[in-house]
């Protein structure tokens, strides 16, 4: 999980990054460890791009929760995780962790790919494949659950 906090060591397409800074130490406009089409080694169609995101009912416009996405201090309002540990939560399940995907659709997850599709995946899907769904490359390519 220590790629989900530290900018430059993200699995899945969008991560957060470095700033490239100049010898003064001013921002040049670029970033370090920027997600190009072409580093989604396991293909943009096996590689999930962004997902429906879990929060407690109680929770709805709390951040950090169920914060604005364009909340840059907290890292949970715009970034979610799925794998081993953490698996896809249904509408009335408790998370463990507040940083996982979820819905409030009976037994579906919907996520959208790297190309562009979208897909619903079950709350109960293998939490392997989930992983490997959120790394961009792990070589582990599963195109279904």
């Amino acid at each position: 999980m220590s790629d989900y906090y530290f900018p430059g060591n993200g699995t899945g397409v969008i991560v957060t990054s470095r700033p490239v800074v100049s010898s003064d130490g001013t921002w040049t406009g670029n970033w370090q460890d920027r997600v190009t089409h072409a580093s989604i080694k396991d293909g943009s169609s096996n590689t999930f791009l962004a997902g429906e995101m879990h929060f407690p009912s109680d929770k709805i416009n709390t951040t950090p929760y169920n914060g604005p996405l364009f909340n840059g201090s907290e890292l949970v309002s715009h970034s979610r995780i799925g794998g081993p540990g953490v698996p896809i939560l249904g509408p009335r399940q408790q998370p463990s962790v507040i940083y996982g995907f979820g819905s409030a659709h009976p037994g579906v997850c919907n996520f959208v790919r790297a190309d562009g599709s979208t897909s619903s995946m079950s709350v109960g899907m293998d939490t392997v494949v989930l992983g490997n769904l959120c790394n961009r490359r792990d070589g582990n390519i599963n195109v279904d659950e």
